[in-house]
């Protein structure tokens, strides 16, 4: 009994990054169905945007696909569990590939997600993000030929 509790309690620890990594993996992937794995139907997105359901926010996400690709680097996940609710932040580089006048760009967006995840019947997803931008700015792309 001791073991799984330890487990779930390392489990819950862990989420936060966890479901961040799978959020980047997901959006980069352009895997938008998946997100309901990670985040409740009632999810919402607040700050630079405003989208509230889940369904709403995947439909929102196609826009990615005017990019070439996108990149998300995770960083720095830090926060707190209070019972069964965690509210903490994660730091992210969203890096977004485009071509414009024959050459390749690249939008940088510097984000900090205020991040709310709930744990319902031992299964933890995010409730919300609050996108706080911090900074953004577009480079040419040096060519890989």
């Amino acid at each position: 009994m001791e073991e799984n509790i330890v487990s779930s309690k390392v489990s819950n620890l862990m989420a936060p990054t966890k479901l961040s990594n799978l959020y980047a993996m997901y959006i980069d992937n352009r895997k938008f169905s998946s997100l309901g794995t990670i985040m409740w139907d009632e999810f919402s997105m607040h700050g630079h945007y405003e989208i509230n359901g889940l369904k709403n926010f995947i439909a929102a996400m196609q826009q990615l696909e005017n990019y070439k690709s996108t990149m998300h680097q995770i960083m720095n996940v830090n926060g707190e569990w209070q019972e069964n609710t965690y509210k903490g932040q994660t730091y992210c580089i969203a890096s977004h590939m485009f071509d414009k006048d024959g050459k390749t760009h690249k939008l940088d967006m510097g984000i900090i997600y205020g991040d709310v995840i709930e744990v319902r019947e031992s299964k933890a997803k995010f409730i919300s993000r609050n996108f706080n931008l911090q900074w953004q700015k577009t480079d040419i792309l040096d060519t890989l030929e």
